[in-house]
């Protein structure tokens, strides 16, 4: 996390028809990850991979995993995408992504940080939509996760506008309301606490979401004082 307040956005993903998982991960990784630390205004970006389905489903995830991205403010964003930095992220994505899917996957954020999540823990991710309001559900998620055994954080990503062409756009409609981001100290924790009472009722009301085992990718993170000399 950042620790302090930025423009959130996130892109979820899936990988290009025909293309094996090994490949694809290693050219998110080490091409499109190469050329996203290039793009200007792009303060932070984070790869998250899907590694597995969440036990006790066998199934692969609807998704191959998510991108966030952090800016400073819309106008920065919207610098950013003219960039030809971004256009040359943008030219690779259809060697890798299904690039249509974008369209009503990707939007603005909300983010709401429960519980601050150390580096190195083992993540979980749900693409959530649910019945409530945003407010209500960040409410009921954010007093539950507390009480979960072994986790250790908790970072709830409400959707927003969608991502347009030009940036902020209400005329695309999201196909997710949020994205769930729980970590855990370790994989032991992490199935004690798939078994307890406690994470059933913390993620109740994410249960029509798409689940996965994750594991995170920090890929540029220039920190406030880089920002602010940048400024300059």
């Amino acid at each position: 996390m950042t620790g302090e307040a930025m423009l959130k956005v996130i892109w979820i993903a899936r990988f290009r028809e025909g293309m094996s998982r090994d490949a694809a991960r290693a050219h998110w990784r080490d091409t499109h990850g190469v050329l996203g630390a290039d793009v200007p205004g792009l303060d932070r970006y984070v790869q998250t991979h899907v590694a597995g389905p969440l036990p006790p489903a066998t199934e692969a995830p609807l998704f191959d995993g998510y991108s966030s991205g952090w800016y400073a403010d819309d106008a920065a964003y919207v610098r950013s995408m003219a960039s030809p930095e971004w256009e040359a992220i943008g030219a690779d994505s259809d060697n890798l992504f299904d690039t249509p899917f974008f369209w009503g996957m990707s939007a603005f954020i909300d983010e709401h940080v429960v519980v601050e999540p150390p580096a190195g823990a083992v993540k979980v991710a749900a693409v959530v939509r649910f019945a409530a309001t945003g407010d209500a559900w960040v409410a009921g998620a954010s007093s539950r996760v507390r009480d979960v055994p072994g986790l250790v954080g908790c970072v709830l990503n409400v959707a927003g506008d969608a991502i347009g062409v030009e940036g902020r756009t209400k005329e695309i409609e999201l196909g997710f309301d949020a994205v769930a981001e729980y970590w855990f100290e370790d994989h032991t924790a992490l199935m004690r606490a798939l078994a307890s009472p406690e994470w059933r009722e913390a993620s109740a009301d994410a249960d029509s979401g798409w689940w996965a085992l994750v594991e995170e990718r920090l890929v540029k993170d220039i920190g406030p004082g880089a920002r602010t000399a940048a400024a300059r």
